[in-house]
C-alpha cells in the first residue's frame, strides 16, 4: 500500500464544501481544511495509482494547485522491481 499526503489550494473559499465532497468521492480523505487549503491523504494500492489520482485532481474545477508533502512506501522496493512510475525521475 502507498500512501500520500499534501494540500489542494482552491480557487474560492465558498467551494471548500463542494471541494472537500468532490475528494471524498474519489476515496481520498480529508484531513483538515485551513482557508483556502483542503488537507489531504490518498491510499493506494501502487505508486502509479497514487499518480494517477494526484494528477487527476488537476483537472478538477475550483482546485488552483496540487502539493505532496510526503508519500510512503509499503513494499516499495518489490515495487520498483517490477517497473513501476516513479514520482520523480532522479
Amino acid at each position: 500500500m502507498v500512501f500520500a499526503s499534501g494540500f489542494v489550494e482552491i480557487n474560492d473559499i465558498n467551494e471548500i464544501d463542494k471541494l472537500k465532497e468532490e475528494l471524498k468521492s474519489r476515496s481520498i480523505i480529508v484531513d483538515e481544511t485551513k482557508e483556502e487549503k483542503i488537507i489531504f491523504l490518498v491510499e493506494r494500492e501502487t505508486i502509479g495509482d497514487v499518480k494517477k489520482t494526484l494528477d487527476e485532481l488537476r483537472d478538477v474545477d475550483g482546485i488552483r494547485s496540487v502539493y505532496l508533502a510526503y508519500y510512503s512506501l509499503e513494499g516499495g522496493d518489490e515495487e520498483a522491481s517490477e517497473g513501476s512510475v516513479p514520482f520523480f525521475n532522479a
